[in-house]
């Protein structure tokens, strides 16, 4: 293992490159991390990076920015947490910001069959990432049961903390029912290695800092009511929510920013259909929401805002936990309760394809196109060509032959 200190420019630069190629997503995200900072470049042992992650996939937030910021943490501190996330997430969000900005001269010259299809390819996506969640996440009976109830709830209850909700009540069901889980042996490898983690013996302050926003920002909307706190409010808290996967976040958003009626649904669903072009984390979404909503008279910083308050509690969490590793990962309620919230996000998912389908399905052959585009997600072709392609085709045959 290379134990040379790196600088804070080495490392912002490393991961500003990670940042250009992270296509396709967390997991292929972890094996360009594990290829280009492990292998070759040895900046951590094996079983150090199999730690972390072990750690990453228990935290609520991004998988992939979290392993970062863990890795830039243990290089070189605080600093270095923050110049790793700011390398790996700074390519995708200009990419989404400057379509953002770019979209505000174009956006009204768009027809509607236009709208029509990114709608399509938008629930498309949302789909498939259930499937794989479903298959990978839920495989006992009362994950089933849970998931239906956590979809039928969102869906009958329209309160502004249903989701959260939900996902606590998961939490205590799967502490209850969840049969205990051997950890993978992928993140058992060498047991005994220790990670070298930032000796910190205060380290739960963060966790204190985490929590507190969920008290303060509902006072801060109570007494001061703005655009600025509701949406800070929505971005954090949505971010504190992600549980499985970065798809779980969309639901959360649109229930942040759409229905509040912040930003129209057309406006939002191209930009999610947009981030499965870009590079790095998914995440990145929020840079493009944030160049839309009127958080202060500066687009340029509700663009920051929006772009690094919804990683904040990744930092905290990462700051909070990760000396705790070795008592953490020894918690099995922690691992119990982790089967229960899986089986609600899968739900959230659910709840959003019924919504989603209700909505965008008009005729027959809409149910053909997203049945057609699962299958070619399926098939493993690159995300952007099958994306692009699907979009044209249908695009053309229902203004030449539908419209």
């Amino acid at each position: 293992m290379n134990t040379a200190k790196l600088t804070n420019y080495h490392i912002f630069i490393t991961f500003l490159k990670l940042g250009c190629i992270g296509f396709g997503g967390p997991a292929a995200h972890l094996v360009l991390f594990h290829n280009i900072l492990i292998k070759k470049m040895r900046w951590l042992d094996e079983a150090q990076y199999y730690q972390i992650l072990a750690l990453a996939q228990i935290l609520p937030g991004p998988t992939s920015s979290q392993v970062g910021i863990s890795i830039g943490y243990l290089k070189n501190g605080y600093l270095g947490a923050f110049c790793a996330w700011l390398g790996f997430t700074l390519p995708s969000a200009l990419l989404m910001a400057s379509s953002a900005l770019f979209g505000q001269y174009i956006f009204n010259t768009l027809n509607n069959i236009f709208f029509h299809v990114i709608q399509l390819i938008v629930l498309s996506v949302v789909v498939w990432a259930f499937w794989q969640m479903l298959t990978t996440l839920c495989h006992q009976f009362w994950q089933y049961i849970l998931l239906i109830f956590s979809a039928v709830f969102i869906y009958t209850v329209p309160m502004a903390m249903n989701q959260f909700i939900v996902i606590f009540i998961a939490a205590l069901v799967g502490g209850f029912l969840a049969k205990e889980q051997h950890q993978k042996e992928i993140f058992l490898k060498d047991s005994e290695a220790k990670l070298t983690a930032i000796k910190n013996s205060k380290a739960y302050i963060w966790l204190f800092i985490f929590i507190m926003p969920f008290f303060c920002f509902p006072l801060f909307n109570h007494f001061s009511p703005s655009v600025l706190i509701q949406s800070v409010e929505g971005f954090y808290q949505s971010a504190s929510l992600v549980f499985g996967g970065g798809h779980v976040i969309l639901p959360l958003l649109h229930q942040e920013f759409v229905s509040t009626g912040l930003i129209s649904n057309d406006k939002f669903d191209l930009g999610y259909a947009l981030v499965q072009f870009v590079p790095g984390p998914l995440f990145s979404f929020s840079s493009y929401l944030g160049a839309l909503l009127p958080l202060t008279s500066s687009v340029t910083l509700n663009i920051i805002i929006a772009s690094f308050i919804i990683f904040v509690p990744s930092f905290f969490l990462v700051f909070g936990t990760l000396p705790y590793w070795s008592w953490l990962m020894r918690q099995k309620i922690i691992y119990k309760s982790l089967q229960g919230i899986n089986a609600a996000v899968v739900g959230l998912l659910l709840c959003l394809i019924y919504q989603m389908s209700e909505k965008y399905i008009i005729q027959s052959t809409d149910i053909i196109f997203v049945i057609i585009l699962i299958f070619l997600l399926k098939m493993k072709f690159p995300v952007w060509l099958v994306l692009l392609s699907t979009f044209f085709t249908y695009y053309f045959y229902l203004n030449h032959y539908i419209m």
